[in-house]
């Protein structure tokens, strides 16, 4: 894939470059647009059918399929689901006071005390536990306003259809990665589909999010409610060890 960098002088067209905006402001109003959507709505299902590339140690670059499942009743109820197919399922269930980890295939869980809100929480998890939840890049950083923090050049590449939608198609380039985003056109800007590529890697993998949205979906108590079966062990979250500082 060539790197958005390149993409952008070429659709500059007969413009000179160092006079054009390093991010269009038509893709930063979308981005603001999505954000500020998301923060309206107050309950939503989202799933994700993902696609991954790894780069395996002897050198050829593999695929692996996934899908990911989120429901969320602002402020403080989050149940998540994410299995690839090649590795185990692993579900979260999040009351508003702690976080229920469970591995079916292991049959096991963990849990954790955690803050009051759904956000709160998240970030907690990252610090404490050194883990991100499936789908926080992308929806946590929109609802802060931060999608764009590390983006050095970014352009509004056209229109495209996402699952019979008609999207806003963008693209922005980072040091670290280059990534497109596809927006719904109209009256909810949801975000549709989400595209990484990795730069630092010379195969350039990618990951690959195509999203589906439910805005009304069931919410009770009892969905974001874990209680262990029977003969289910019990297993602790493991927090990272601190880094040791290096010997001079």
């Amino acid at each position: 894939m060539a790197s958005l960098l390149i993409l952008a002088a070429a659709t500059a067209g007969a413009q000179d470059t160092k006079d054009a905006p390093a991010i269009e402001p038509e893709a930063i109003a979308t981005v603001k647009r999505m954000g500020e959507y998301l923060k309206t709505l107050t309950a939503y299902r989202v799933q994700a059918e993902t696609t991954t590339d790894e780069v395996l140690v002897a050198g050829p670059k593999v695929q692996y399929g996934g899908t990911i499942e989120a429901i969320v009743r602002v402020p403080d109820r989050l149940r998540l689901s994410a299995v690839r197919e090649d590795k185990e399922e692993q579900q979260f269930f999040y009351d508003g006071k702690t976080l229920t980890v469970w591995l079916k295939e292991r049959t096991s869980w963990a849990q954790a005390p955690m803050p009051a809100t759904v956000g709160e929480m998240i970030a907690q998890v990252r610090a404490k536990y050194g883990i991100a939840l499936p789908l926080d890049d992308l929806i946590r950083d929109a609802l802060r306003g931060e999608l764009l923090k590390d983006v050095t050049a970014g352009i509004v590449i056209g229109s495209g259809r996402i699952a019979g939608v008609e999207c806003v198609h963008l693209g922005f380039h980072g040091n670290a990665i280059d990534w497109q985003l596809w927006v719904e056109k109209g009256g909810q800007p949801l975000p549709r589909k989400l595209v990484i590529t990795t730069l630092g890697e010379p195969s350039q993998p990618q990951h690959t999010e195509v999203l589906t949205w439910d805005l009304s979906p069931k919410t009770d108590d009892a969905l974001f409610t874990f209680t262990p079966p029977t003969g289910a062990q019990r297993i602790v979250i493991a927090e990272p060890e601190p880094s040791k500082p290096e010997n001079r």
